[in-house]
């Protein structure tokens, strides 16, 4: 780039900028605050509404951050987990410090080279550690050190009385006074001393080094980059097979890989405006003040500031930017917060019991009636796909949009639903079939005159974005006939008002117009959620939207007969016949509902429930045992019915209500399930806008 399209490209930055929100970074302690401002005083003239606010802790800026006080903050793992924990909004990564190469780091135990410990020795030694929860410092050493010793603690008491009584004694900034021993080695002074914060000396990477080498302790528990190269020479690496390494020798010597520090924000539609604004500025920040940089100020070191790691890691190269979709779960991954889930003793991580992803309140009703699993919410398909992924839950039934977007994150396909009451032969105990269950996807219309012309400008209920039978069908068909642009599916004015579960309905707000929420208000919180908080949501959902309010419905070519002639047993649907609507047919004619088989947009894989792949047999065994007990026929009917959600007032709750039985996939991925056709409609759909999700699994993660 010469020197003019520098100048050029700087200015327009400059330029897009002067209007963006103000933006509030939190520092932990004096001397980060005094970094934070002299960044603050070289981007004044670029975005002069950053500022710097001081808090204690990193605690109390994640409190701050989602009470809207503070935007921004780099987090360790362990805090990037509990943020995520928080009620909305949660605190998600947008952008991951870049360490040697890439966005994770080594966690190591460093002794002295004289030292004669090993990992095998290290009960009664005295320990260093970065602060208490934070990645590796605590997390993995004290996770590993359990695993090794799981009789040494009783799951009743505090992991820290574990700890204290395994090490004669610790430095673990943050400690609870309630355990002295964990303190006993910090250096500060008053009420500095053990602060989860940069005045307590031994605090962080380069305190806990520092603890080690001032031999207040024999082991620190530390990140791979943190002893200085002009020091290497005299300490060496605990690797858990019982031998040490040079420092150098992270890699073949350490106890995991773990996700990097990042820059943590509020999440939620309402905040990407200004967490985009924050990505602008902290990617010109990097520009001018990276490691390449000539001036005295670097954005990724702390020199003149009497500490280390101020604001970011000392030993950053770059921050890279985070796909929209990735929350703490998908950054984390599955390993580090299930070794979380562990330490902090969270309910179900000892249960044996698959656990079942819910979305929707009406849901989640319907599976805590499942005794034979647990329940978890989810807040749609995607998020239950996230935490799957990230082994907070087990698994759940999805549409075969939805399955697409599963397979693409890891996850795998178990078993179908099948939906043929005229052959159930395939549904008998022990039969292993072939059969891949699909079903059709069709348009209903009130009026018999309706055609695809016609269509255009009328009101439109879909099952909700990226499903099947109501979305990507419908859509694909409406694209190929040059209906709509492929690249604006959203913003097409073909319908002109909409009910499209999943939409923004801030980015897309016609799309969502249709939409009711739960109904009891005329601004219900859950307008246009994508689970069954929304009324119009799924396939009955979106049939009710034609009855009360749309012209046409993208449905499956049971869900009209499910819901009229005397099957409908709520208000709304009690006195519907089937002759009072029509499938829309690909010709432009309309034929009955019962002629399906004729007049369909396309045949379509079935619903499939999802899974990691280390839980594929655990799943296919319960799944095939309770649906002898709670499925057709089954023997336990009265207690659960797996197929059947009349009693929680809802349609389609965890699985479809015409499901006849599941049968076990074939497949051994989601390419073999949902066939190539299928997934080149999708792949059409995403060319000009990739879903977040998928996006985000593309990241590579540790």
């Amino acid at each position: 780039m010469n020197l003019l399209h520098a100048v050029l490209f700087l200015g327009l930055i400059s330029l897009s900028i002067a209007t963006d929100p103000p933006i509030k970074w939190c520092t932990v302690s004096t001397q980060e605050l005094q970094k934070c401002n002299e960044l603050k005083k070289h981007m004044a003239n670029d975005y002069p509404k950053f500022s710097c606010i001081r808090k204690e802790n990193p605690e109390s800026c994640v409190t701050a951050i989602k009470n809207r006080d503070a935007d921004a903050i780099t987090l360790d793992g362990g805090d990037i987990y509990k943020g995520g924990l928080l009620p909305a909004p949660r605190l998600k990564p947008i952008a991951a410090e870049n360490v040697t190469g890439e966005s994770c780091y080594y966690a190591v135990a460093v002794v002295k080279k004289s030292s004669s410990i090993t990992i095998n020795s290290l009960k009664g030694k005295k320990s260093c550690h970065t602060g208490l929860g934070k990645s590796a410092g605590w997390n993995i050493p004290i996770g590993t050190i359990v695993q090794r010793n799981p009789n040494e603690w009783n799951r009743e008491d505090p992991i820290e009385k574990f700890v204290e009584k395994f090490f004669a004694s610790s430095c673990v900034p943050g400690a609870s006074s309630q355990f002295p021993g964990l303190c006993r080695l910090c250096k500060g002074s008053g009420t500095n001393k053990c602060q989860r914060s940069h005045h307590e000396p031994y605090y962080d990477y380069s305190g806990a080094f520092q603890c080690l080498k001032d031999g207040a302790g024999d082991v620190a528990f530390v990140k791979h980059t943190t002893v200085p190269a002009a020091e290497r020479q005299n300490y060496k690496l605990l690797c858990l097979d019982g031998s040490t390494q040079p420092i150098n020798k992270y890699k073949d010597c350490h106890w995991a890989k773990v996700p990097a520090h990042a820059v943590v924000v509020r999440s939620g539609a309402v905040e990407d405006e200004k967490n985009e604004a924050i990505w602008r500025f902290l990617s010109l920040a990097q520009k001018r003040f990276g490691p390449q940089s000539q001036g005295q100020f670097k954005l990724f070191g702390s020199e003149g500031f009497q500490r280390k790691d101020l604001m970011f890691k000392d030993s950053t190269e770059e921050l890279i930017h985070l796909p929209k979709g990735t929350d703490y779960l998908l950054y984390l991954g599955t390993n580090y917060a299930n070794a979380l889930k562990f330490i902090r003793k969270e309910s179900g991580t000892t249960s044996t019991k698959v656990r079942w992803c819910t979305i929707g309140d009406p849901e989640r009703r319907k599976c805590d009636t499942w005794t034979t699993v647990n329940c978890v919410e989810g807040l749609d398909a995607e998020d239950c796909i996230k935490q799957i992924v990230s082994g907070v839950a087990d698994a759940v039934s999805l549409d075969g949009g939805q399955v697409y977007v599963g397979g693409k994150c890891g996850l795998v396909p178990v078993m179908a639903e099948y939906y043929n009451k005229a052959d159930r032969s395939v549904c008998s105990p022990g039969i292993k079939s072939n059969v891949v269950p699909s079903y059709y996807a069709v348009a209903v219309v009130k009026n018999p005159q309706m055609n695809w012309e016609a269509l255009r400008g009328k009101k439109s209920c879909h099952t909700g974005v990226g499903r099947t039978a109501g979305w990507n069908v419908p859509m694909g068909m409406l694209i190929k006939r040059n209906k709509i642009r492929a690249c604006d599916i959203f913003n097409s004015t073909y319908f002109s008002d909409s009910c499209a579960p999943g939409a923004d309905k801030t980015l897309y707000p016609h799309l969502c117009s249709l939409c009711v929420g739960t109904g009891k208000s005329l601004h219900s919180e859950h307008k246009c959620d994508a689970n069954n908080n929304e009324r119009y949501f799924s396939y009955s959902g979106a049939f009710r939207c034609l009855v009360e309010a749309g012209d046409v419905a993208f449905v499956k070519h049971t869900t009209v007969p499910e819901n009229t002639d005397g099957n409908g047993k709520l208000d709304w649907n009690r006195n519907l016949q089937s002759s009072n609507y029509r499938l829309l047919c690909k010709d432009g004619s309309t034929a009955a509902i019962s002629l399906y088989e004729n007049c369909h947009l396309a045949t379509v894989p079935a619903h499939a429930v999802m899974t990691r792949p280390n839980m594929k047999e655990q799943v296919l065994k319960l799944l095939k045992h309770e649906q002898l007990k709670h499925g057709y026929g089954g023997s336990q009917l009265s207690t659960f019915n797996m197929f059947d959600s009349q009693r929680f007032s809802g349609k389609d709750l965890l699985f479809k209500d015409s499901t006849q039985c599941l049968i076990e996939v074939t497949a051994t991925d989601y390419k073999g399930f949902l066939g190539q056709s299928y997934i080149n409609i999708l792949e059409g759909l995403h060319f000009c806008r990739v879903p977040d999700l998928l996006e985000a699994c593309s990241f590579a993660s540790c």
